[in-house]
């Protein structure tokens, strides 16, 4: 049987020395018809095209039963969202140069193949021309479970699924002091992040009244798995803490012999006692990975931290979100910096900001400051931060170069949802493929 000291581990034993930390960027992207816009299907013109052509280029497939759900090439992988959002999972990466450059060769690739069948890629926020019942949907047994359970404990959860894209980052902790800070400080930077990432103004062709509509719909998914966690604010912040409050959130599936068991809304306690009915054994190590990869908050745990407020975006924009995030947590300095900043922020405060950054964007406010101002303070640490780091490419640029696309908004009081909304009023209100024939890469 799990103990709990067997769930706290599991935190520690994914625990990194510090030269051995590494950044993994995830990144989510729309697929369209060059010629109709809309989404694309799951078939030999649509994704399975796509697939098809990626395989020849050395990718191998990742089944569930008999049906081919994404494709897997040494430490990366491409898999399918709910509404055929296509995926790419990085691998580990020692610095931001390394990310770029798999971003740079993996969107090449991918344009390549979409190429074949008259298939655009978007980096966007939100789907901003389809109604809902015009998105395709990926008949994955996890994402039936999760959307039959997702009306009972939200308003937007199906559109969270369907309409939303989004860009992850990954990052390593060394001890459980180093979780506490990275945890509190990146918690701290989330309405920050909402300010400077959002990109999803436009919901079925009409402004919809938020700069990060992305955000609003996480805010309303699932208040036990979702937002900010209020204990990360907090000196009692701790593994054990963590695995308590993962231990609250009720369960969605549990995997055996390859087969996805419902098990939504079931106490995962239960399971570990050999109480779910549903399952005939006890809950193992493996099941509380899959739990733990089952909760959305803005900042999530597993064996690493993963960073979620950041919407999909531009081509060139990609880099940066990974670059703004290592500068902070990835030089020691910066890091300790920020934790002294942020000693006497609340969970209050900050959850309030994080609710206002999705309406307001960079007029938001934080601690009687407006957000446009913090993320120039953070922005400019950040920079020192990757500056501190030194890690040149072969053109003799440290990291901090990544940030250019960040800078230009700071500069110009305007991120990617404001440049949207400004497009829109001069031009896409009228004719909104635009936005596709524009903002395609």
């Amino acid at each position: 049987m799990l103990s709990k000291e067997n769930l706290i581990n599991y935190f520690s034993d994914g625990e990194k020395k510090e030269e051995n930390l590494k950044i993994g960027t995830e990144h989510e992207k729309f697929l369209f018809n060059l010629e109709t816009k809309k989404p694309v299907d799951f078939s030999e013109k649509g994704i399975k095209g796509i697939f098809n052509i990626l395989k020849q280029n050395g990718w191998n497939e990742i089944k569930e039963n008999d049906n081919v759900i994404g494709l897997k090439k040494d430490n990366l992988s491409i898999t399918l969202e709910p509404g055929l959002q296509i995926e790419l999972s990085g691998a580990p990466c020692h610095n931001i140069h390394e990310t770029c450059r798999e971003v740079n060769l993996y969107l090449k690739e991918l344009k390549q193949a979409c190429s074949k069948f008259n298939i655009g890629v978007i980096g966007i926020g939100l789907i901003p021309n389809a109604k809902f019942d015009e998105i395709n949907q990926l008949e994955k047994k996890r994402y039936t479970i999760m959307r039959n359970y997702m009306t009972s404990v939200g308003t937007l959860g199906l559109d969270m699924m369907h309409r939303t894209a989004a860009t992850q980052v990954n990052f390593d902790f060394s001890s459980e002091e180093d979780f506490k800070k990275k945890t509190k400080v990146a918690s701290c930077l989330v309405p920050i992040a909402v300010s400077l990432f959002s990109n999803s103004p436009i919901l079925e062709g009409k402004l919809n009244g938020f700069v990060g509509y992305r955000t609003h719909i996480w805010q309303h998914t699932d208040s036990r798995r979702s937002g900010l966690i209020p204990f990360f604010f907090d000196n009692s912040n701790s593994y054990e803490q963590y695995c308590d409050f993962a231990l609250g959130v009720p369960l969605y599936f549990v995997k055996r012999n390859n087969e996805i068991i419902d098990c939504s809304g079931k106490d995962f306690n239960n399971f570990i006692n050999g109480r779910l009915r549903e399952v005939h054994d006890e809950a193992n190590i493996e099941d509380w990975a899959n739990h733990l990869s089952t909760i959305f908050t803005e900042v999530r745990v597993k064996q690493y931290l993963e960073i979620r407020p950041a919407d999909s975006c531009s081509w060139s924009g990609i880099c940066s979100i990974p670059a703004f995030w290592t500068g902070i947590l990835y030089n020691q300095n910066i890091l300790d910096e920020c934790f002294e900043i942020f000693k006497d922020w609340k969970f209050k405060e900050v959850n309030e900001a994080y609710m206002q950054s999705a309406k307001k964007g960079f007029d938001a406010e934080l601690y009687d400051k407006k957000m446009i101002d913090h993320a120039k303070f953070f922005l400019n640490l950040s920079k020192r931060g990757l500056e501190n780091r030194d890690i040149l490419n072969s053109n003799n640029d440290d990291e901090s170069i990544f940030l250019k696309d960040l800078d230009n908004f700071i500069i110009n009081k305007k991120n990617l949802s404001n440049k949207l909304i400004d497009d829109f009023n001069k031009k896409y209100i009228n004719n909104l493929d635009l936005i596709f024939d524009e903002k395609a890469f």
